[in-house]
C-alpha cells in the first residue's frame, strides 16, 4: 500500500510539473543515452577498424615485400644461369676436395716461362699463427715449392705467381749462396693459396 502510494505521488508530481522540467529531464536522458552509447557501441567500433585499417596495411607491406624478393631471387637465377660456366671453374679455382690440378698445370706453365726448374712442390695445413683470414668460406692452404733459376728472373717470376687465377699469395723467399754450373740459385717459395673447407659446398 506504501508503495503504491509513492509511485501515485511521482505520477502526480509529473503531471504537476511544469513542462519545461518534464523537458529537461528527457533532454538530460537524452544526452546520458548517446553518451553510453558513444562509449560502449560506437567507440568499440572505431577502434575496430583502425584496428583491421592497420592489420590490411600490414599485409599489404609483407606482400609488398614478399614480391620484391620473388622479383629479386628472379633475377639472381637468371645471373646464375647466364654465369654457370663461370660457377663451374670456381671449383677448379678454390678446390673442396684438395684437388689443386689447376693450380699445378698454372704453375708448370709459369715456372717454364721464366725459366725456372720445379724441383720439389708440397701442399700442407695453413699455420693458423701466421695469418687468419676472415671469411666463411675460404680457407688458406700452404704451398712451399723449390725451385731453381737466374735471380735477374726472380722479380717476374714471383709477379706471374700471384698473377694466376687462384689469387696466390707470395709470403715468403728464401735462397741460398750457392750457384750452379749453370748459373742457377735454388729457391723456396712460399705461397698462400684458398680452398673451400666444406666438402658439399658445390653440391
Amino acid at each position: 500500500m506504501a508503495e503504491e502510494s509513492k509511485r501515485l505521488e511521482v505520477v502526480q508530481l509529473i503531471k504537476n510539473a511544469p513542462s519545461k522540467q518534464i523537458e529537461n529531464v528527457f533532454t538530460g536522458m537524452t544526452y546520458i543515452l548517446g553518451i553510453l552509447l558513444l562509449v560502449f557501441a560506437v567507440i568499440p567500433t572505431v577502434k575496430t577498424i583502425s584496428t583491421v585499417n592497420n592489420e590490411i596495411e600490414e599485409k599489404e607491406r609483407i606482400s609488398l615485400a614478399l614480391e620484391n624478393k620473388i622479383v629479386a631471387l628472379a633475377a639472381l637465377d637468371d645471373q646464375y644461369n647466364e654465369n654457370i660456366d663461370s660457377f663451374r671453374d670456381l671449383t677448379l679455382l678454390f678446390p673442396a676436395s684438395g684437388n689443386f690440378s689447376l693450380f699445378l698445370s698454372n704453375i708448370d706453365a709459369v715456372v717454364s716461362r721464366n725459366n725456372f726448374i720445379l724441383d720439389s712442390i708440397n701442399f700442407s695445413e695453413y699455420d693458423r699463427d701466421f695469418f687468419d683470414l676472415k671469411t666463411l668460406v675460404l680457407k688458406p692452404w700452404s704451398v712451399r715449392m723449390s725451385v731453381s733459376g737466374k735471380k735477374v728472373y726472380l722479380v717476374n717470376f714471383l709477379k706471374e705467381l700471384e698473377s694466376m687465377p687462384m689469387y696466390p699469395v707470395v709470403e715468403s723467399v728464401s735462397y741460398g749462396s750457392e750457384v750452379d754450373d749453370a748459373g742457377n740459385t735454388k729457391y723456396s717459395i712460399l705461397l698462400r693459396i684458398y680452398h673451400v673447407d666444406n666438402d658439399k659446398f658445390y653440391e
